[in-house]
């Protein structure tokens, strides 16, 4: 992006009053902690201000890329000279579009929440909590916010977030607003698609489909997915698990054998606590990561036959 094209993106951001930051390091937006300078971040609010970007954008500059709070997202440490747009400080709703009385928790009555994809999967559990809801308790220790989850059909073994999605309303790289229906979203595993022309699309939010519950049962759930996640390296600096489960095998499980676990490039290492996270121990870099990722590929090929894939966003 030359001066000339920034100059007018910066001028029509602070006309409009849209948010942004420029010259920023973009390993203040991984959970990662890792990551080169940007030109500009781009926080739109709602889809006003998104669409006025989307159509800023469109005649200034050759491209963009779109982040969540990039809780799987891996930047290289490099110059990033196409602006970045952030929904970290936007799309932050939940509002109930439609209810059943829940006097009686026997009765199983069904709760639709609208949800911007900016809300983060926690505060819809803390929601669901709060409201007496169930179906989302798979959320617990799943880090992210609504649009990343959808993008990546997170969850967990027994469900993923693509079974209580009932619509998501999407806006394309063109400015058009859609309502996707269920019958016509593609969820499948660590993946969702929709029938449109390119992946430049936003998704700006989505509906819901939780059940009436009373608490107490919601919070014993819960507690199968918190200890669970009890053997995740929570809290420290990572983007989650690193590739996805082939098969019916564990990713996690397939690295431990071949004697991984703990391995170390750099300032980043494979966790000795679950060995499908790469915790940055401070300091470390994108190369670092990246040996980690080629160094298990390579060897589980080699020594178990089986090929992992990686679930995590590489920019």
């Amino acid at each position: 992006m030359n001066n000339n094209d920034l100059g007018i993106i910066i001028s029509g951001l602070r006309e409009k009053d849209v948010e942004f930051i420029e010259n920023e390091s973009l390993s203040l937006y991984t959970s990662i902690k890792i990551g080169g300078d940007c030109d500009v971040i781009i926080f739109p609010r709602d889809e006003h201000d998104l669409l006025f970007v989307i159509d800023l954008l469109r005649n200034n500059s050759k491209d963009y890329v779109i982040i969540g709070r990039g809780t799987n997202t891996l930047f290289k440490n490099r110059f990033i000279n196409v602006p970045i747009i952030s929904f970290k400080k936007g799309f932050s709703h939940i509002q109930e579009i439609n209810s059943s009385e829940k006097k009686n928790v026997n009765l199983v009555s069904s709760t639709h929440l609208r949800i911007g994809s900016g809300v983060t999967l926690s505060q819809v559990l803390n929601y669901a909590i709060k409201n007496c809801l169930s179906g989302c308790e798979f959320f617990f220790g799943i880090p992210g916010t609504i649009g990343g989850a959808i993008k990546m059909n997170a969850g967990s073994k027994e469900n993923v977030i693509g079974n209580i999605v009932e619509n998501v309303d999407i806006i394309t790289k063109d400015g058009v607003k859609l309502n996707i229906e269920k019958k016509d979203l593609k969820f499948s595993y660590r993946n969702f698609g929709v029938d449109v022309d390119n992946e430049n699309y936003f998704i700006t939010g989505a509906t819901l489909s939780l059940v009436g519950s009373d608490r107490p049962n919601i919070l014993k759930n819960i507690k199968i997915f918190k200890k669970r996640k009890s053997s995740q390296p929570l809290g420290r600096h990572s983007l989650g698990c690193i590739f996805k489960n082939p098969s019916d095998i564990s990713a996690g499980k397939i690295i431990e054998e071949i004697g991984f676990k703990g391995f170390s490039s750099g300032n980043a290492s494979i966790s000795d606590k679950h060995a499908n996270f790469i915790i940055n121990k401070g300091g470390a870099c994108a190369e670092d990561v990246l040996e980690l990722i080629e160094s298990i590929q390579k060897t589980v090929l080699l020594r178990k036959g089986i090929t992992l894939s990686t679930e995590i966003k590489m920019i």
